[in-house]
């Protein structure tokens, strides 16, 4: 059977979100211990090429995961990968969803990214289905969708891509009509009136994006954005209850009650659900990541302190020079070129412990020295300048006397990916032979001594080879792409 993503690829990659390590961070935080990311079984519908499972498999050699996809040049692409990155616990299968069976009760996470809306409603009844049958009783569901308010200015622009493209056959043709009828109306939209203002500000963003991603979510034949409202019902119907969304900033609003919780208490008498769908009202949303799980216990989901024991955080932080920051004051640059400054010595030692460690992840309440810290902590995760799991990834500043990089980054550069996979679930670009070469002698086989031998044999330039080899195992190991 072939159906469009065999026609095109979609643009598959590891999806940082998704990862049960972060998931069960989650569903901790709110009250649910969930199960271990070490020794659990994982369930990705909509898999693809199956690597962001892929990804999550180097680091639990002990847990199991299984990809369903009905794009049968996706799971066949999928099995070359996984086969080339000797990773045994990984198992792609080409089904329908309608189709797919298991044992009860067998999965304890269960991912839904990009599906749940691209498809006809007896479809996503299905997924709810599945995830209803198939979670454990500790078990966490992530459906994504895009979501009501925010897409109803998607829709008007997918009516006129959609027109646009309607006489033409081919992928390529359909794609090249869209993005000129986009471009058209970027630059004739009004520029002065709020609607086309937002309608030009979408096209030109639309036009940033891969054919891949533009066919297939702009231009596919399903296009149902949800209600998060309606989401939550229809999991209900299928023995399912929310617990938070994996968007940090719509977590914060599980963890503590915000000023908008107060203003809104008129028109959801305290509902958490009702609070979230108002709440996606008022900030116009465009995307959700909903996490469920087996309905039944009791929900819980204001932030307790102790809930954090036992979990792991990371940030890549770097303090400002002296010179820079004021008398009494520490000053932090993120990773996204933000920057946190503060006058408690404490929550600047966790800082700079935080920082030095990086990429590595500490325990949470070796930093959390009191609940001013805690607090604080925890408000940095929430905000995405620090990351929060139940495992810390294998990695971090020493990569050893015999440097391993992942055996999937591996793979994937010798199939010739442009982006691997680090052990941090996380995307980094390589480019170039000498890159990819280099790549290929991290395999624990070869010292640094040895590896400078290899690259200055093409060279001939020993001292040069030297401070490459030692420049690019700091960089793969700052990335995450070595183990620690």
């Amino acid at each position: 059977m072939s159906n469009a993503y065999d026609a095109m690829d979609y643009p598959y990659a590891v999806r940082s979100s998704t990862h049960p390590a972060l998931l069960g961070a989650l569903s901790q935080l709110v009250g649910r211990p969930p199960a271990p990311f070490r020794d659990c079984r994982v369930l990705e519908i909509g898999a693809g090429d199956g690597v962001n499972l892929a990804s999550m498999a180097t680091t639990a050699p002990d847990s199991e995961f299984v990809g369903i996809d009905l794009s049968e040049h996706a799971i066949a692409r999928g099995r070359v990968l996984i086969a080339e990155a000797g990773l045994a616990n990984v198992r792609l299968d080409y089904v329908d969803i309608r189709a797919f069976e298991a044992p009860e009760q067998s999965f304890d996470y269960i991912i839904a990214h990009g599906v749940y809306a691209w498809v006809p409603e007896e479809v996503r009844d299905a997924i709810l289905k599945l995830c209803g049958r198939y979670l454990s009783p500790r078990g966490v569901a992530m459906v994504s969708y895009n979501a009501l308010p925010g897409c109803r200015l998607r829709q008007a622009m997918r009516d006129m891509l959609i027109y646009s493209s309607a006489g033409f056959s081919f992928p390529e043709q359909k794609l090249a009509a869209a993005r000129h009828a986009a471009a058209f109306h970027a630059e004739h939209w009004a520029k002065n009136e709020a609607f086309s203002a937002a309608l030009a500000a979408e096209a030109r963003d639309l036009l940033e994006r891969p054919d891949g991603l533009l066919f297939h979510d702009e231009l596919g034949e399903f296009y149902e954005p949800q209600l998060f409202s309606q989401v939550a019902a229809a999991a209900r119907a299928h023995g399912l209850d929310y617990l938070c969304d994996a968007d940090l900033s719509l977590a914060a609003g599980a963890l503590w009650e915000d000023e908008f919780w107060t203003q809104s208490l008129p028109l959801t008498g305290g509902d958490f659900l009702a609070y979230e769908q108002f709440r996606d009202f008022v900030e116009t949303r465009f995307f959700r990541r909903s996490l469920f799980c087996r309905a039944g216990a009791p929900l819980d989901r204001r932030f307790l302190p102790e809930r954090a024991r036992g979990l792991f955080l990371d940030a890549r932080l770097e303090p400002f020079a002296d010179t820079t920051v004021q008398a009494g004051e520490f000053a932090f640059k993120t990773a996204r070129g933000g920057e946190i400054s503060t006058r408690d010595p404490a929550f600047a030692a966790a800082l700079q412990r935080l920082g030095e460690a990086f990429p590595a992840a500490l325990p949470f309440e070796a930093l959390a020295t009191d609940a001013v810290v805690t607090d604080a902590l925890m408000r940095l995760f929430v905000m995405g300048m620090a990351r929060l799991t139940t495992e810390p990834p294998p990695v971090g500043r020493d990569y050893g006397e015999k440097p391993f990089a992942s055996p999937l980054a591996r793979a994937q550069a010798r199939l010739g990916a442009h982006a691997v996979a680090t052990y941090r679930h996380t995307n980094v670009g390589i480019s170039g032979e000498e890159a990819r070469r280099f790549l290929q002698l991290l395999d624990g086989t070869r010292t640094v001594a040895e590896m400078v031998q290899e690259m200055a044999g093409s060279t001939g330039r020993p001292d040069e080879a030297s401070a490459s080899v030692v420049e690019g195992l700091k960089k793969f190991a700052a990335w995450g792409l070595t183990r620690g």
